[in-house]
């Protein structure tokens, strides 16, 4: 629970990158004792999310360029491949689904409102990877959404991009309706690159937070 609860936490920035931590504070924040907050932060620091300072307690990772950059690399070659799969294979169901998630808005001053937005684009993204019918790209493409979802919610805390992913999205949901694998694969890369372009330029303009590195 404390595991679930604190990693939460970081990935929607509850806990924002770069800020510091402690067992005691965290065990009263979740109102239990030390031991399972030491579990849970052992297991967040294998995860990749905590890193431990000796006599000072811990740190929430922060987000830097490079792990930005090297994640939507990553993102881009798999949602790619996944795109020009399901282009073939994907179903009118799966379809309408698509084009309700692509839909979905959110109010930045409402966390609520935020977190389904993020989820929903979330969704979005897997149903492509689950309509190329691979379990392993799924897999390898969720693990990448879970280590970006901190760089997403503070994208959209940053600047509204209501618009512009609803347009992009319904972009996607037309060119997979046309079944064309090379169309596809295209459009998700110049997606990718055009939320990547976005994050960065907000995070240049200086509005960012101190746990995003340069």
């Amino acid at each position: 629970m404390v595991y679930d609860r604190l990693r939460n936490d970081i990935l929607t920035c509850a806990l924002e990158p770069g800020s510091d931590v402690s067992e005691q504070e965290l065990a009263a924040r979740f109102e239990v004792s030390k031991t399972p907050v030491r579990e849970a932060l052992a297991i967040l620091r294998s995860d990749g999310f905590v890193r431990i300072f000796p006599r000072r307690g811990y740190q929430i990772i922060p987000v830097t360029i490079r792990d930005m950059t090297e994640l939507f690399d990553v993102r881009t070659i798999l949602e790619g491949g996944a795109a020009e799969l399901a282009a073939v294979r994907i179903s009118d169901a799966e379809l309408d689904r698509l084009e309700e998630l692509a839909q979905v808005v959110y109010d930045r001053a409402e966390q609520p409102s935020l977190k389904r937005f993020i989820q929903a684009n979330r969704d979005f993204h897997l149903a492509i990877a689950a309509a190329a019918d691979n379990s392993r790209l799924c897999q390898l493409l969720e693990r990448q959404l879970d280590e970006l979802e901190r760089v997403f919610y503070l994208g959209a805390r940053l600047r509204d991009v209501n618009s512009e992913v609803i347009a992009d999205h319904t972009k996607i949901v037309q060119v997979l309706r046309s079944h064309d694998p090379a169309a596809a694969r295209q459009i998700l890369i110049e997606h990718n690159e055009q939320t990547r372009r976005g994050l960065s330029g907000a995070i240049a303009d200086g509005r960012g937070f101190a746990g995003l590195g340069l």
